[in-house]
């Protein structure tokens, strides 16, 4: 199904929940493209900066402005240097060891299936590459307000990303014949295919639109400018503050990993810290939220329990709804105030 042109804002009140996977797994396979940014050979597209911070950055920031969480980045080539790059940005990093040897498709399943598995209130995700930093904020929302199984954003007759799954199509995908692309893994879907004609050139995911700034690299900067916007951090409290983003991110690792260390690891945290920041919840809290498991190799095993998965669910959930009124209210107190 394809729609005409169409920027029309939709109510955010009516938007369903939404997460998003970011696949930053591989090196750039064209670096000559960005010669302008004095790159060599084999660069992390997630790793190239404009301005004062990385097209991933750019990236999520956008994507955290619109409400969507939790946001998952596939790692893989160069993954210590990102994940240390990305520890105080919120996501969930999920590494993939092969990634030589596995695909984009292989990836897109790893992120989707952790999002179906962990978000039961996510309906939609999105799917992209760090490689549309520009993406603008309305094309997210317009995005999200399809109702087919797969949204795909065009722009000037190109396919483009963020692509949109609902998350109800995410087992029969997995089960699907293993695939190379992303347009394999659309092709796959079991239901109506919508591509969505935008005027928005920030979908392409190019290397960059270079030819466009030669010689121009603050020129590139502006093209790739952020919207201004609120920032806030939400945290819980009772005598201390005892929940916010990072401890969310840590227990979602939790409970993907099975393991308080492997979690920590993850977010370059050190293992007392993270304990500190466990012991801490569930002293204010009056609640455990971990069972420890002792023994074995590895030192024994941890899950979360009953509540500390409804912790993280409501917290996530008041997060994204929180950002949405707060973007109402901004919109509202600061029209007109500023020149985007």
């Amino acid at each position: 199904m394809d729609s005409s042109k169409d920027n029309c804002s939709v109510p955010r009140e009516e938007l369903p929940r939404a997460s998003a996977v970011i696949v930053a797994s591989r090196p750039l396979e064209r670096p000559e493209s960005v010669t302008v940014l004095g790159e060599d050979q084999q660069v992390l597209p997630a790793l190239l900066r404009i301005g004062r911070i990385s097209l991933i950055e750019r990236l999520i920031i956008r994507l955290q402005t619109v409400g969507i969480a939790p946001i998952v980045v596939i790692t893989g080539f160069k993954s210590g240097n990102l994940e240390k790059h990305l520890v105080r940005m919120n996501v969930v990093s999920l590494h993939n060891d092969h990634w030589s040897r596995t695909t984009l498709f292989d990836d897109a399943i790893k992120g989707l299936s952790y999002i179906d598995r962990t978000c039961r209130d996510c309906e939609k995700i999105f799917l992209m590459t760090p490689m549309i930093p520009s993406v603008d904020t309305s094309t997210l929302t317009r995005l999200l307000s399809s109702p087919s199984s797969v949204t795909v954003p065009v722009y000037e007759g190109e396919n483009g990303l963020p692509i949109v799954f609902r998350k109800d199509t995410v087992q029969q995908l997995a089960r699907a014949e293993k695939g190379h692309t992303f347009e394999e893994l659309i092709a796959a879907v079991p239901g109506a295919v919508e591509r969505i004609a935008l005027d928005d050139r920030g979908v392409l995911p190019e290397a960059l639109p270079t030819d466009l700034f030669e010689g121009c690299e603050s020129c590139l900067e502006d093209a790739m400018k952020l919207p201004m916007r609120v920032r806030f951090k939400l945290s819980l409290a009772r005598e201390k503050i005892f929940f916010g983003p990072g401890p969310a991110v840590l227990l979602r690792l939790i409970d993907e990993t099975g393991s308080v260390r492997m979690a920590c690891q993850r977010m370059k945290l050190s293992y007392s810290k993270g304990w500190q920041i466990l012991n801490l919840l569930e002293e204010q809290l009056g609640e455990n939220v971990i069972v420890r498991k002792p023994g074995g190799q590895e030192g024994g095993s941890s899950t979360l329990t009953d509540t500390g998965r409804e912790l993280l669910r409501r917290y996530e959930q008041f997060s994204v709804e929180t950002q949405q009124h707060v973007n109402d209210l901004f919109e509202q107190l600061f029209k007109g105030f500023f020149v985007e």
